[in-house]
């Protein structure tokens, strides 16, 4: 009893040091606290209130900034509120609320998104992510698995859309379409009913901004997302969370630990339908910070909307890191970068390399972290941690549990390479109809999705590769992550994936796909002579291959299976 009373304590020491760290210790006044719990009380409990909170708190202070294809759009606290109250109506109206209230998102980088994810927490719905750039049969995949009941979709994409609905036999309810005129929505290619698609606008303008009455959402739960995972390896599989089940010690340690707080104003680089990206949005909002977001990263761009700004933090791909530091000196010379404070690298291996050039360039303000769509937030690693540790990944965050096993499910030795899982309270509840793929992943309550890594003396976590990236070469366990990190060591080389190719005698022999920076000129030879000379030698590429980039996805993992299959 004793026990549990002390872990108490300390929890709500914990988050009494975070609340002072955030400056979300400030005054509100009486009025002000009335009229949000007014708004509170029709909808479920969540995340979600903390907008609402600084709405009423702060009206007037900007919450979103838009850098679009047709300029700058600009949101206060109060007029984001209206607008999300505007759509939770929109999509009530439209039988959508409560449990399995599901709506499928297709959609750019923009203010409609964060508006749409945050009227479905309002009304206890869940967010189906369906990627900007997927084509129809990918579509047609997600809305078979997922069954929304409406859908939100912009319409550069609407075609697309169209197409996959039809394949999916109808699936994907009423359509709100953004920024599409009338002969669009009306479109003879249209499959359905007439008034199938219905503008945004039209919609919104239609809907009280005032919050939908709760007995119209019974059963919701304060909102959700599915988050279809990368499909690196094959199919992609519907992360599914619950925010009411979801845990957030790990991200009051990242809060404390970063020196997050309502002041930042956050720039949005990655796109807002993988992960990492609107877990980060969430937790500046939470604490009523500004968002810029930035439409299409572009390296140039990126450090212009910084400095015109004055932005202080960002989570960015290593890829991003890469094309900013590798931009000419004048250039980066140019830009007043002086605002940040912080960024925040995840979605894909971090190199020592691009950590070490990005700090030279922009100071110790570079953050690691690793976790996935399926785990939340596991590992952090600080700016001085890159240096002192290449490689790392971080601690473990509050929260959180690892462990290291092997195939047998044993854990592995200190410095030894094993399984990742991890165990903390933001594990998904599970992948969305597929009970196989959940069960395969998990161990006593451990959840991994495929990560082998090691830990040493001090805690410190490193990831090796891919489960399914290790190459087993003549016996030998080989983890291509290791080569890659000391190629991109060398001066001529930008980006390098190593993969397991099939050889008759070996099992397996190793091939490098090497990105040159501008300019240089090396050979294979060259290439697999840097590796020999630092690496044992079955760990030197016998085949070199030079791209002139990299196949990725839009979160920057590399997509070895194209590489593999050669397309």
């Amino acid at each position: 009893m004793l026990e549990r009373l002390r872990k108490r304590v300390d929890r709500a020491r914990f988050f009494a040091s975070v609340i002072r760290s955030a400056k979300l210790a400030r005054p509100v006044r009486p009025s002000q606290l009335l009229e949000f719990a007014k708004s509170a009380r029709k909808t479920p409990a969540g995340p979600h209130l903390a907008l609402m909170f600084h709405a009423a708190a702060n009206p007037d202070k900007e919450a979103v900034v838009e850098y679009g294809e047709h300029g700058v759009r600009r949101l206060t606290w109060g007029e984001l509120d209206a607008t999300i109250n505007r759509l939770a109506g929109a999509l009530v109206a439209r039988g959508v609320g409560g449990k399995g209230g599901r709506v499928a998102l297709m959609l750019p980088n923009g203010v409609e998104y964060l508006i749409a994810q945050q009227a479905l927490a309002r009304i206890g719905g869940t967010a189906v992510q369906i990627g900007y750039r997927s084509k129809p049969a990918e579509i047609a995949y997600i809305l078979n698995n997922a069954e929304p009941k409406a859908t939100i979709v912009h319409g550069q994409f609407l075609d697309a859309m169209r197409a996959g609905r039809a394949e999916a036999g109808g699936k994907g309810g009423p359509m709100l379409v953004v920024g599409a005129d009338d002969s669009r929505l009306a479109s003879s290619a249209n499959p359905f009913t007439e008034g199938d698609a219905t503008d945004w606008d039209r919609a919104l303008a239609a809907s009280s901004p005032e919050v939908p009455d709760r007995e119209k959402i019974a059963g919701g739960d304060g909102g959700g997302v599915i988050v279809y995972t990368s499909g690196t390896t094959g199919k992609p599989k519907g992360a599914n969370r619950s925010w009411k089940k979801t845990g957030f010690e790990s991200v009051a340690d990242m809060i404390l630990q970063v020196g997050m707080n309502a002041d930042d104003r956050h720039l949005v680089v990655c796109p807002l339908y993988h992960s990492a990206a609107p877990a980060f949005v969430a937790i500046m909002m939470s604490l009523g910070a500004t968002c810029v977001l930035m439409n299409h990263f572009e390296p140039e761009a990126c450090l212009s909307i910084i400095q015109k700004e004055r932005i202080t933090c960002s989570m960015m791909v290593p890829t991003m890191f890469v094309r900013i530091t590798n931009l000419p000196k004048e250039t980066l010379a140019k830009y007043d970068t002086s605002s940040l404070r912080w960024v925040m690298s995840g979605a894909a291996p971090l190199s020592t390399d691009a950590a070490r050039r990005f700090m030279e360039q922009f100071g110790p303000k570079l953050w690691n972290f690793y976790g996935a769509t399926e785990t939340g937030l596991v590992t952090l690693a600080g700016p001085t941690d890159h240096l002192a540790r290449p490689g790392t990944i971080g601690r473990a965050m509050r929260g959180n549990e690892i462990r290291l096993l092997d195939d047998a499910g044993v854990e592995v030795p200190q410095g030894e390479i094993g399984e990742l899982y991890a165990r903390n309270s933001t594990l998904i509840s599970g992948y969305h109809k597929n009970d196989e793929a959940t069960q395969k992943s998990q161990r006593e309550g451990f959840f991994s999705v495929g990560d082998m890594g090691r830990v040493d003396a001090d805690g410190y976590y490193y990831l090796e590769s891919r489960k399914h990236d290790m190459v087993i070469s003549g016996g030998v366990n080989i983890y291509p992550r290791e080569i890659e990190d000391h190629l991109m060591t060398h001066p001529a080389i930008l980006e390098a994936a190593v993969i397991g190719l099939p050889d008759p005698e070996w099992g397996e022999t190793l091939a490098a796909f090497v990105v040159l920076r501008e300019g240089q000129v090396i050979t294979g030879t060259q290439v697999a002579e840097y590796c020999r000379t630092h690496l044992a030698d079955f760990k030197r590429p016998r085949h070199v291959t030079f791209l002139p980039e990299l196949p990725r996805n839009p979160t920057g993992k590399v997509l070895k299976r194209e590489l593999r299959t050669g397309k």
